[in-house]
């Protein structure tokens, strides 16, 4: 089933602003903390030795008074944290799966809502860079998703459960949802093959998003978990 989902990408614009006079982890930390940002709330209180450390790496960066390799060693630090955990979502429990999920979903329609399908469509395989002028409230979508999938890897770590692994019935049933709700086959077929040239590829990766989320039970934990860590690790 779907092999694209590119928006896994979604935290190169999340980074740190740091005035010069911070050379502390201490100061990084209280930093960072005023800006309110949910993600690094996240990060912090799940995975607390990979903040610390992270912390480290930016007030060497900011000591070293560039403004720039701040943002860069923030990014990278948590697009590796990311990419490292995401192998834990088959184990995510069903309701931080649906967290996260909704997450990508209200990205997509506002991405819909605000651009034209071709960039829509660029974003889907790119992530944001495809975005020319992020606003604040596109910003706020970013910060949104990171939390919520640093939630679910840090839910996955605790939770015990067996992998999801979506069987063809369970792709069967949200196929089934998806076309309940609107969804075509053309639709379906563009999907599978992260066709960019289809014109209504975002309405419909948007829906199928949504059919994944109506789908209950374990049919519907399996193609939110599946669907989460193609997103992340593409």
């Amino acid at each position: 089933m779907p092999t694209m989902f590119g928006s896994g990408k979604h935290h190169h614009y999340q980074s740190v602003k740091m005035p010069p006079q911070t050379l502390t982890t201490a100061d990084i930390d209280a930093e960072i903390r005023t800006q309110d940002l949910q993600i690094f709330e996240a990060i912090a209180r799940e995975f607390p030795d990979d903040y610390d450390a992270m912390l480290r790496k930016i007030t060497a960066a900011a000591q070293a008074g560039s403004q720039t390799e701040v943002r860069n060693i923030t990014r990278q630090a948590v697009a590796d944290l990311r990419h490292r955990y995401a192998p834990l979502l088959p184990t995510t429990p069903d309701s931080n799966a649906s967290e996260a999920l909704s997450a990508q979903l209200d990205m997509l329609n506002h991405v819909i809502a605000r651009e034209t399908p071709a960039t829509c469509n660029n974003y889907l395989c790119n992530g944001p860079d495809a975005i020319s002028a992020p606003g604040h409230d596109f910003l706020a979508d970013l910060d949104r998703i990171g939390a919520t999938l640093f939630r679910a890897f840090g839910a996955a770590k605790r939770s015990g459960l067996p992998a999801a692994v979506p069987s063809d019935q369970d792709w069967s049933l949200v196929a089934d949802v998806f076309t309940k709700i609107g969804g075509t086959s053309a639709e379906m077929e563009a999907i599978s093959n992260a066709n960019q040239d289809f014109p209504g590829l975002c309405p419909a990766v948007a829906r199928f998003y949504e059919a994944a989320l109506l789908l209950d039970g374990e049919p519907g934990w399996h193609i939110k978990t599946a669907l989460l860590r193609a997103i992340v690790e593409n």
